[in-house]
């Protein structure tokens, strides 16, 4: 149910008025969130006019797992010929989008007291910019208002060819990795269409909103949104493996950076042991973070010697799963032939991060055995089921049904 609102019902917005709903008001931080909490935006004339506010039908969104991403615009975002970033220049992309000029568009309606009024959203942590840098230099980026499971695309611009499209990729990645299900683009257009696009009835969507716009009050992270994301597993079975993992998260928080989402703790049996052990404590965290993933594994490995681990050699030095081809069944069965393990207090892995896929001598992101690994799945398909495995082509969540491992897993709550 949705909360009370000072806009009226957007059920009654006019359809042949591309859902005008109300006519005047302003642009304080209050009223935004207000409006788009019940699936409103504003969309001023001018400068002078009374501001309008809109609710479409229908309403154009793009689930971020139904995503269509060319293989030439996949080419163009692996090349590196371009670096993204995220939140370090909000007013420049929205002055920028404001700025250039578009198809069969005179003017903005990106007005002078939208640019502050979003300015000051993105210093509360409502508004964020996704930013595609050439050469130093800023040439294309895309901005919205977001909290809980949905990104409300506000505008986009582009200098150089592809620019735009490369910001949205990476807005898409994000969705994906935080479990944000909804983009919304409010009016139909053809190039969100081709990028997967589809018009939804407003009644449905206002329907969805409540469950992907929860009340502000709730524990959900709001600041800045950092240019790369991490995975994390942490897991143990020696001595208050629950106390450790709150420790090991805490120091990872201030280390690594804000930690956004976190699955519940599951209890599972041992896995690879020969001997008996005790159970083990198992979950999955997601991190933002402006560190590279060399700096991230440093920063893993110091906090699992600062609680108590220590690495075996054998275990360091255990052959990885070949990358680039998913095993069969047979294959993940076998994989840990020969291999020692140990109980540890704890453990942290990288799972993932963004979708970059590394094979270093002292670090292979993807996680190269994360699919054969029930007590992995099991957390990261709560936070992200619909993530692309960038390295085998499958979600999360397929990658838990194909899993081989018949260990019970169950959750702690």
């Amino acid at each position: 149910m949705m909360l009370p609102s000072r806009f009226p019902d957007p059920e009654t917005a006019d359809p042949k008025g591309r859902g005008l709903i109300a006519v005047g008001g302003d642009l304080s931080p209050e009223l935004l969130i207000d409006a788009y909490s019940h699936g409103i935006f504003p969309w001023p004339c001018d400068e002078e006019s009374p501001l309008l506010w809109y609710s479409p039908e229908p309403r154009m969104v793009l689930q971020p797992s139904d995503f269509r991403c060319s293989d030439s615009l996949r080419r163009t975002v692996k090349s590196g010929r371009f670096e993204v970033r995220v939140d370090t220049c909000f007013e420049q992309v929205i002055r920028a989008c404001a700025a250039v000029g578009r198809e069969g568009q005179d003017g903005t309606w990106i007005t002078a007291d939208m640019i502050e009024a979003y300015c000051e959203l993105h210093r509360l942590g409502y508004a964020h910019s996704f930013e595609t840098f050439l050469d130093g230099t800023l040439v294309g980026g895309l901005y919205g208002v977001s909290w809980g499971r949905i990104f409300c695309g506000e505008s986009m611009f582009h200098t150089v060819r592809d620019a735009s499209k490369v910001a949205f990729c990476k807005l898409v990645e994000y969705c994906l990795m935080h479990d944000i299900r909804l983009i919304d683009a409010q009016q139909p257009t053809r190039h969100l269409a081709s990028l997967g696009g589809k018009p939804m009835a407003r009644h449905d969507f206002l329907s969805r909103l409540p469950q992907l716009w929860p009340p502000l009050d709730v524990g959900i992270y709001r600041g800045r949104w950092r240019s790369h994301s991490v995975v994390l597993s942490l897991g143990g079975n020696e001595g208050d493996v629950a106390g450790t993992i709150a420790e090991a998260l805490q120091r990872l928080r201030h280390l690594v950076g804000p930690l956004v989402s976190l699955s519940p703790l599951y209890e599972s049996e041992p896995w690879g042991f020969d001997h008996a052990v005790p159970n083990f404590l198992n979950t999955c965290a997601v991190f933002d973070t402006t560190l590279s993933p060399s700096q991230v594994l440093a920063i893993a490995m110091r906090v699992e010697k600062q609680l108590g681990r220590q690495r075996a050699a054998e275990n360091s030095a255990a052959p990885p799963v070949k990358t680039g081809d998913y095993p069969s069944d047979t294959d993940c069965l076998d994989s840990s032939a020969g291999r020692s393990y140990s109980s540890r207090p704890i453990d942290i892995d990288i799972l993932f991060y963004d979708s970059c896929v590394i094979s270093a001598s002292d670090l292979q992101v993807p996680h190269p055995r994360l699919h054969l690994r029930r007590f992995v799945l099991k957390p990261l398909a709560d936070l992200m089921p619909d993530f692309m495995h960038p390295d085998v082509h499958r979600t999360v969540a397929s990658l838990l049904d194909a899993c081989p491992d018949t260990g019970a897993v169950w959750s702690r709550g």
